[in-house]
């Protein structure tokens, strides 16, 4: 075979090895994270992610200089979560098939870390550095807000309170004008779980949610808000209260039905929650001084972790309302449907069935029934 012919052969051979390897890396189903960052303590950082029904957790290396690189595969476009500082410090980055995301910033500040590489983490990393003024004022306030925590000192935490709702309040108008001018683009997506998923939140996301466009629309993300929205939206003031049948400690089958004509105040607590015990006998004197008035009203306990620590005499003792004890933690069904996020939290529900006020104090109950029922 002439000389020409084999030079001829060769590169034809090295030009299929170079198509091949290429089609490989555009099909590869794996993604890579690197980058230094800054005030990571210990020899290493978690990266999570939902796959299906199971959260995959991974531990990263990254070494005295901040330094790291990962691999791993994955099979769509997902939400990363990253935890530094035994899990004190925590962001967000988005990863896809063969994208390689460099990582840049403090951990300290880690809404203003820097995600290179793909288009979602670019898009997200340029809103970031247009706001990050306003960013660095928020991380500003809450790590003096966790020294404060930390040191016991609650007023430190109360100074900064009316400051960080201005600074959330003026970033997630800036997020929502994003979202209107980008409604195609999975950053819009991000920016909404970021700055809307909370029930003060609904309406704005509720808006943003209907100009969603293309990709944005399908992505998973987009379901889940659309879930969150509806599932708050059940129990919101002003919605008709999720009805429900419960075996009280008695075994007396109580149902919400059975208090239409009264108004209802629904007490969540449990019994592993030690505040929950301590608003007990502030609950117990307004009670009785309701009664003793010939108020309209009724309360119901809904009592969850009867799994974990029995309920006791300490909890049911001088209660003379019913107390419904539920199985399931958080995820009890009562607790899912009124979306319960913290206890002890109060909702007070009208006689014709209407949601009036959540997270209403205990000691706010007497007032607002003596207002309700002097306009009647």
């Amino acid at each position: 075979m002439s000389k020409i012919k084999i030079l001829i052969y060769t590169g034809l051979l090295l030009l299929f090895i170079v198509i091949i390897t290429a089609s490989c890396d555009r099909n590869s189903n794996t993604y890579e994270v690197s980058g230094q960052l800054e005030n990571v303590s210990g020899d290493y950082f978690y990266i999570s992610h939902e796959s299906g029904d199971s959260i995959i957790i991974d531990t990263i290396r990254i070494n005295p200089q901040g330094e790291f690189s990962f691999k791993a595969e994955i099979d769509t476009l997902t939400e990363l979560s990253l935890y530094f500082n035994q899990n004190t410090k925590s962001t967000f980055i988005l990863a896809n098939k063969g994208w390689k995301i460099e990582l840049k910033g403090d951990v300290l500040f880690p809404d203003l870390i820097e995600a290179k590489g793909g288009e979602v983490n670019d898009d997200l990393t340029e809103f970031k550095n247009k706001n990050k003024t306003l960013l660095k004022s928020r991380a500003d306030i809450l790590n003096q807000a966790q020294k404060g925590i930390t040191n016991n000192d609650s007023l430190v935490v109360k100074d900064y309170v009316v400051e960080l709702k201005n600074i959330n309040f003026e970033l997630s108008n800036i997020a929502a004008a994003y979202i209107k001018a980008n409604p195609d683009k999975i950053a819009s997506v991000m920016l909404m779980n970021t700055f809307f998923k909370d029930e003060s939140s609904i309406p704005r996301l509720d808006e943003s949610l209907s100009l969603l466009r293309g990709k944005a629309v399908d992505f998973y993300l987009t379901a889940e808000l659309k879930n969150f929205r509806d599932r708050v939206k059940m129990s919101a003031v002003n919605s008709i209260a999720p009805s429900f049948s419960l075996k009280d400690v008695k075994g007396k089958n109580i149902q919400l039905a059975d208090y239409r004509g009264k108004y209802t105040l629904l007490m969540f607590i449990a019994t592993t929650c030690e505040a929950c015990l301590d608003e007990k006998k502030d609950a117990v004197a307004v009670y009785d001084n309701l009664k003793k008035q010939k108020k309209n009203i009724e309360f119901i306990s809904i009592v969850k972790d009867i799994e974990k620590v029995p309920l006791s005499k300490n909890i049911t003792d001088t209660i003379k309302w019913p107390i419904l004890p539920v199985m399931g933690g958080w995820s009890a069904k009562q607790f899912d449907i009124y979306y319960i996020r913290e206890i002890p939290y109060n909702i007070l529900i009208s006689p014709t069935g209407l949601i009036l006020e959540r997270d209403l104090p205990i000691q706010a109950v007497e007032k607002k029934i003596n207002e309700l029922t002097e306009t009647k």
